[in-house]
């Protein structure tokens, strides 16, 4: 694996904080496998990154950095197309985004089939900046978003063809009616995907698991996959696909972080933006702890809807 210090030269020297992140992430990377070798530098293009040097620093910025312009979790372009490949999109079809956040991933969905996405979420600033930066990318036709709360959400019946939820559920109380709401909007035939955290079983969570819940935004309410398997097809759908994503998911913040301190964004950054990137870094290796322990899951379900449902 390649050397993933960060870089120095005679005019800059790392603050204490960028040391701090590094330390952090070094130990991390250690335990990596071939396949978790650092992806290239990518190019950093969020359009508010100069504004923001000048200004606090925000975590929609960060992550942005980590994953890519319109993206706030780990899995770029590439990874949400293959993610949607069972429901042979085209031009014709409809298709809900139940977790769109900056709608990069609705977006993707648009540009690479013309097909109509609907983007779900629950923070409506995020709808807001999601539906300026389609607009900005000619997209504001094809990718639209929708403030809506998953706990008391209603949709259209037989209004889409099919349904994306990447981290869509695990913060939702009530998700027998979240999944009902989504089963009864899919046409008949209708197919969802869902990637999403898991428990591994119904003991009392491991003390990784505990302290990632503790740091995340809203308070995470986990099923095991039984229980997924169970409710899904209680609602009449047959599941085609389980698939545990874990060690690929936790490369991916890994590879993310290292990215970003072999990139030059830090070199920029004040003191006060410094420890946002830290505490940032912090919540990014609860994550990945609580993955490793095998107390926290991510898997990726297919499910298609039986026509005899309805």
């Amino acid at each position: 694996m390649a050397d993933d210090t960060v870089a120095q030269d005679s005019e800059w020297r790392p603050s204490p904080l960028i040391n701090r992140i590094g330390e952090l992430w070094r130990k991390t990377a250690a335990s990596l496998s071939p396949s978790g070798t650092p992806r290239e530098v990518r190019a950093l293009e969020y359009s508010g990154v100069a504004a923001q040097r000048s200004n606090e620093l925000d975590r929609l910025t960060i992550k942005q950095w980590l994953y890519g312009r319109g993206y706030l979790i780990p899995g770029d372009a590439a990874q949400v197309l293959r993610l949607v490949e069972p429901f042979e999109l085209d031009s014709s079809a409809k298709m809900l985004d139940l977790a769109a956040g900056l709608g990069g991933p609705a977006r993707a969905v648009a540009q690479a089939f013309h097909a109509h996405v609907l983007g779900l979420d629950r923070d409506p600033d995020l709808v807001r900046q999601a539906t300026a930066m389609s607009h900005t990318q000619g997209l504001a036709r094809l990718a639209q978003f929708k403030n809506c709360d998953p706990e008391s959400f209603e949709l259209e019946p037989e209004s889409v063809d099919c349904a994306l939820g990447r981290e869509a559920s695990y913060t939702v109380a009530e998700k027998e009616r979240f999944l009902r709401v989504v089963v009864q909007a899919l046409k008949p035939r209708g197919q969802l995907v869902l990637a999403d955290f898991m428990r591994s079983g119904d003991g009392e969570p491991r003390d990784e698991v505990s302290a990632w819940a503790a740091l995340q935004p809203r308070r995470p309410v986990l099923w095991t996959l039984a229980q997924y398997t169970d409710c899904l097809k209680s609602l009449g759908f047959n599941l085609r696909v389980t698939e545990d994503m874990t060690g690929a998911y936790r490369r991916q913040i890994v590879a993310s972080f290292i990215s970003l301190l072999r990139s030059n964004e830090l070199r920029h950054l004040k003191p006060g933006q410094v420890e946002t990137v830290v505490s940032e870094a912090e919540t990014s290796l609860r994550t990945v702890a609580a993955l490793e322990s095998g107390g926290l899951k991510y898997v990726r379900i297919e499910a298609i809807a039986h026509w005899s449902f309805w």
